[in-house]
């Protein structure tokens, strides 16, 4: 049996960077729950709704969007992106098709149906997003919204 009186103190993740990240991560869990339990009213997954966004963002000629070009917006890492707009077209939110001169790749597009989940979402999200921030002032935002951005940009890819 192990003896526990005896581990290494120099191993706790109690250290600065750990509180930091350790409030990165609850943010971002508390902030999906938010976001779950509102999208939920239309029946989708943050999922769902962050490629459709995606595809409402971007696919302004309405010629469609390659997975690949899909999955570079999500906002979260998805292993099995043919699955997930499988799934979308199946509910007749988003129509799947080959690309004309590549058939080998395959364009998805928004349906009506997709558009209006993505329209009618908009201002609950927005709402919500406000609340979320509501506390704080237009400086300590924007000062927040640079040192996020810096993080990003300059955290190693850990893949």
């Amino acid at each position: 049996m192990a003896n526990f009186s005896s581990r290494p103190q120099n191993i706790k993740n109690t250290g600065f960077e750990a509180q930091i990240l350790k409030t990165i991560t609850t943010l971002n869990d508390q902030i999906f729950a938010k976001k779950t339990e509102l999208l939920s009213i239309w029946g989708m997954t943050v999922l769902q709704h962050n490629a459709l966004q995606v595809l409402y963002d971007n696919d302004t000629q309405k010629t469609g969007l390659s997975n690949k070009e899909i999955g570079r917006g999500l906002t979260t890492r998805v292993p099995d992106i043919t699955r997930l707009l499988d799934r979308l077209a199946d509910k007749g939110w988003v129509k799947r098709e080959r690309d004309n001169n590549n058939r080998r790749i395959v364009r998805t597009t928004l349906t009506q149906i997709g558009t209006e989940l993505v329209e009618s979402s908009a201002q609950p999200l927005i709402e919500l997003q406000q609340k979320m921030l509501a506390h704080m002032t237009q400086q300590e935002k924007e000062q927040l919204a640079s040192l996020l951005k810096s993080f990003s940009e300059k955290v190693p890819d850990l893949s």
